[in-house]
């Protein structure tokens, strides 16, 4: 079982227009959701200079490994369901 966190810090999922409805608590959590959520929110996180699931993973879970391979990811520039199935594959 990974590593559980509050609300105040786990992932929430967002667009540009906000809130996407989804939060991830913990690994398993955000796995599950990375299947679900819109790609526009996968693609939003990952956007120009942003890397939120690089940070969340690094600061929040202290989860290195995990974070240095979503930052391999951004740098491919994936889009849509390519970068949804790059990311499940980190995960499976």
């Amino acid at each position: 079982m990974s590593k559980h966190v509050p609300n105040n810090q786990a992932f929430w999922f967002c667009t540009h227009s906000g809130w996407a409805g989804q939060i991830a608590h913990n690994l398993d959590e955000f796995a599950k959701d990375i299947k679900s959520v819109s790609a526009e929110s996968l693609e939003f996180h990952l956007r120009d200079n942003k890397n939120d699931f690089e940070a969340w993973l690094k600061e929040i879970m202290q989860e290195k490994r995990l974070s240095k391979q979503i930052a391999k990811i951004k740098k491919q520039g994936l889009k849509g369901e390519d970068l949804r199935k790059a990311l499940i594959n980190l995960f499976e």
